[in-house]
């Protein structure tokens, strides 16, 4: 059982790699599209120049980011501004689409009055007089309606980058490492709860969030029932993003590290881990393989560990 596990996980892990390559390109492609519409050659880095030229566009719509008041050096840098452009790249590219299409509606306006003033300058000018009318009519209406448009962006966004981060999941796994105090045991199927927070701080190219996590454990003793435990852990952790390191899987596949202390119905201890989560397109949750290294130290004396491999999915707000 143990090595079909072993298997199960090694086959997981080698197609989440080779589908998630594949889900990398359309945000390639928008990346692309936005450094056109800011001005910027498809070749530029998102560096200190190019954070300076997206701010400037931004305050050049009235629009104030929450997430770019830190500066470039404080905000991480290149590591930070392009993790910034991922997470907001539909809502940067709706702004600068929507403010593109007023400037050409407003040509096009502007074109198709003079064109009527200059064939019926002399001839018609009440007929003038009217093309000009709905012609600024058509231009404040556009206009309100484009400020519409941005506003519910910006609240939108608002609302976006307070949830950006939250994974709520969950998942189902087996021990399949064991201690010698839990050798002769059976383990049963185990299941987890876990809660990433939508706040954290970024470190370099690094970014750590706190989370909560939850979940049983089952050994049951062949040789006695005093040796069996049931029951379950929880605590909270800390999670490591560390994606721009290992660049595997691209975009789609986020890497984190987790480590925190976990209090166990029988002790206390520690858990440390890893967890891989492939997004599904453009949809909110991923798939999550991830595996779990808990220490523990028995309230009646003594102390135990396991390892255990998970897989599930969670729901995920960008």
């Amino acid at each position: 059982m143990t090595m079909t596990c072993k298997y199960f996980a090694f086959i997981l892990f080698f197609y989440s790699v080779i589908f998630c390559e594949g889900l990398e390109e359309p945000k390639t492609k928008k990346i692309d599209n936005l450094k056109q519409k800011i001005g910027l050659k498809i070749t530029n880095e998102f560096d200190n120049v190019a954070y300076n030229i997206l701010v400037k566009k931004l305050d050049s719509l009235g629009i104030k980011d929450e997430q770019l008041k830190d500066g470039f050096d404080w905000g991480g840098r290149e590591a930070g501004f392009e993790t910034y452009i991922n997470n907001n790249i539909d809502t940067l590219l709706s702004i600068f689409v929507i403010v593109e299409d007023i400037v050409t509606d407003k040509n096009t306006s502007m074109k198709q009055s003079d064109s009527v003033k200059a064939s019926n300058r002399v001839k018609m000018p009440k007929i003038i007089q009217t093309a000009d009318d709905l012609s600024n009519k058509k231009n404040n209406l556009n206009k309100i309606n484009s400020e519409n448009k941005i506003q519910k962006i910006k609240d939108s966004k608002s609302m976006k980058s307070l949830l950006s981060g939250l994974r709520i999941g969950g998942n189902f796994g087996k021990a399949l490492i064991k201690g010698s105090t839990l050798s002769s045991s059976v383990s049963y199927f185990e299941k987890s709860f876990n809660i990433r927070f939508p706040f954290g701080v970024k470190i370099g190219p690094f970014l750590t969030n706190v989370g909560y996590e939850t979940s049983n454990y089952s050994f049951a003793s062949s040789v006695d029932t005093l040796g069996s435990y049931y029951g379950s852990g929880s605590g909270m952790v800390v999670n490591l993003n560390i994606s721009k390191i290992i660049k595997i899987g691209g975009e789609n596949l986020v890497k984190e590290l987790v480590l925190g202390p976990k209090n166990y119905d029988h002790g206390s201890g520690l858990v440390a881990g890893y967890n891989l989560n492939l997004f599904l397109g453009s949809l909110p949750c991923s798939i999550s393989m991830s595996s779990r290294f808990n220490t523990i130290n028995f309230n009646n004396g003594g102390n135990a560990y396991w390892g255990s491999l998970y897989v599930g999915m969670g729901f995920d707000f960008k």
